[in-house]
């Protein structure tokens, strides 16, 4: 990922830039700067390095990424797969991926966006979410050390094991464990406390479970 995240920090500079504030700028050595370079290089990315007091690095500004990775049908999809995912995810339309691919062809790009904005409409009930809150922060805590948790819904409280998430018509929801196994719309909880109880029953995946699953949209 940096190695992406390089080259379009390279495009972005209107002019060189030095491997020591590469460096600081990625919190690696210069070394590791330097390797990276060279991999590009490899990869057939045009880097230019100066050499010499005034020296530096930069991209050739006519460099277009786009052409030399991806065919015409991969970037529609890709920019159509970002343009969807900006109207569901919160972080990905803070993260501007489709700014950054601007960067690459900014002509190819902005026709596909125009194109979309007049075909495909994005109207949904629900506003888009954010795994990044902090709700989803403590759930995704519960999710990497398989623990259970609290949640306070409609003043009630419940203790369940966080499955997954699954996006459904009605928003992003919560497939946990309880005994039986839940979808609970994350718009209704209103608070979640990591707990430090594990649970040793064998879990279903949802996708072999949709027939058992007890829906819940407002509780209590």
């Amino acid at each position: 990922m940096r190695l992406l995240d390089l080259i379009f920090y390279l495009l972005k500079c209107s002019s060189k830039v030095t491997i020591k504030e590469l460096a600081k700028t990625f919190n690696v050595s210069t070394k590791t700067i330097q390797r990276d370079l060279d991999k590009l290089s490899i990869l057939g990315i045009p880097i230019i390095i100066y050499r010499g007091k005034d020296g530096g690095v930069e991209i050739d500004k006519n460099y277009i990424i786009a052409k030399q990775v991806l065919k015409q049908s991969d970037y529609c999809a890709l920019i159509t797969s970002l343009y969807i995912g900006e109207h569901l995810s919160g972080s990905i339309h803070e993260a501007s991926l489709i700014d950054k691919f601007r960067l690459m062809d900014p002509n190819k790009c902005s026709d596909i966006i125009n194109h979309l904005q007049k075909r495909l409409i994005i109207d949904l009930p629900y506003p888009n979410f954010d795994l990044e809150s902090e709700l989803c922060q403590t759930i995704n805590q519960a999710l990497d050390n398989q623990v259970l948790i609290e949640l306070k819904i409609n003043h009630e409280m419940m203790e369940v094991l966080p499955i997954s998430y699954v996006l459904k018509p009605e928003g992003l929801c919560l497939y946990c464990y309880t005994g039986e196994y839940l979808l609970i719309q994350l718009a209704h909880i209103c608070e979640a406390n990591l707990s430090s109880k594990v649970c040793t029953d064998i879990i279903i995946d949802y996708n072999d479970n949709k027939e058992k699953i007890k829906f819940i949209t407002l509780l209590f």
